[in-house]
């Protein structure tokens, strides 16, 4: 999994960006939950997820699925909305946790990701006014908000490794897994390495949700979306 974020970081950064730079569209949401952009959707501990944070991502979500030719109606809508808080609670948890265990992200490592953004280019040049552009035009949002974002995006990846590096896979665990889910041995050779890079995404997985509910235990979460 490390050597996969590693060899895609480029990949990972252009559609981390592309989360945050798509277009927002009016979606039908009703007038009573536009006008409670000011409440909480969520509580991390004592950390806030406000709804207008929640309804801006889930808008772009929408738009997406919209642009594909995917028909957004109102049960695809809330089950978007649930779909998107869930991973916002999940990045703070992440954060909160990193920050507990030491880890930070230095400004440089946001800005070399900007300034190398394709997003944010003229003529292969990171341009300054198209970046503020982009953000004003598409997001609406600033760019100091936009760089905190991409902050808490790395904090929470890089908590995710040093998480995945605690663990390994040996040859013995892939063979014997290989033979349970196929009942023999047959191809093993031929597909091990793929077989090895799903297990060690589902060990990962698994992984990640026993230190969520770890964390849950000892922080209380809180959510208020409908």
């Amino acid at each position: 999994m490390i050597s996969f974020l590693i060899r895609h970081k480029k990949s990972i950064l252009i559609i981390t960006l592309a989360f945050f730079l798509g277009s927002i569209v009016y979606i039908g949401l009703d007038a009573y939950s536009r006008s409670n952009y000011s409440l909480t959707a969520a509580t991390v501990g004592g950390q806030k997820i406000s709804y207008r944070d929640l309804y801006r991502l889930s808008d772009q979500q929408a738009n997406r699925l919209r642009s594909q030719g995917v028909d957004v109606n109102e049960d695809m809508l809330k089950f978007l909305q649930q779909q998107v808080l869930s991973s916002m609670v999940s990045e703070e948890v992440l954060n909160q946790a990193a920050q507990k265990a030491g880890l930070w992200v230095a400004d440089y490592e946001v800005a070399y990701d900007i300034k190398t953004s394709p997003w944010f280019s003229q003529d292969g040049k990171f341009d300054k006014a198209a970046y503020e552009y982009a953000l004003k035009s598409s997001v609406g949002v600033t760019p100091a908000q936009f760089e905190e974002q991409l902050r808490r995006d790395k904090l929470a990846n890089r908590f995710r490794q040093t998480l995945y590096s605690f663990y390994k896979l040996t040859p013995e665990e892939v063979k014997y897994s290989y033979q349970v889910q196929h009942g023999n041995l047959k191809d093993f050779e031929a597909n091990k390495q793929d077989f090895k890079l799903a297990l060690m995404d589902t060990k990962m997985e698994t992984a990640q949700k026993a230190f969520l509910d770890d964390f849950n235990n000892r922080v209380e979460i809180k959510t208020f979306l409908e």
